[in-house]
């Protein structure tokens, strides 16, 4: 599962827009070698990073997803093989990229809103 500690909910990969959700209706997420994320049982559909301040979206042109930061929280992707975003939640909740937040050492910012943990379930898939 793709767990947002700052809500306590998870990502659903049922329908788009991508939203957080409770974790006992989450679909299960795989994170391959590769580093994509992909939606467990549904062949070659995967997580895209459309660019900054748009909703991440499923589809079959995958995204490369870094785990990055001290934390290990943030989960970041190249637009365009140029730019840097990271997955967030909108006000909403949906699932949206931005410019990654507090990786450059500034105490001030709050990264939570960024912060996706990949949690290993033993749940059977739905």
């Amino acid at each position: 599962m793709i767990f947002h500690p700052l809500t306590g909910l998870c990502i659903s990969g049922k329908l788009e827009p991508l939203k957080l959700g409770p974790c006992s209706n989450s679909e299960g997420w795989e994170y391959t070698a590769q580093k994509v994320l992909s939606v467990k049982g549904r062949n070659s559909t995967c997580l895209q990073a459309e660019g900054e301040g748009k909703e991440a979206k499923l589809g079959n042109e995958c995204s490369v997803w870094e785990i990055v930061s001290d934390s290990k929280l943030h989960l970041s992707s190249k637009i365009n093989n140029a730019s840097d975003v990271c997955l967030d939640v909108d006000s909403n909740n949906n699932i949206v990229t931005n410019a990654c937040k507090c990786l450059s050492g500034d105490k001030t910012c709050d990264p939570a809103s960024q912060w996706f943990k990949l949690v290993d379930s033993t749940r059977k898939s739905t």
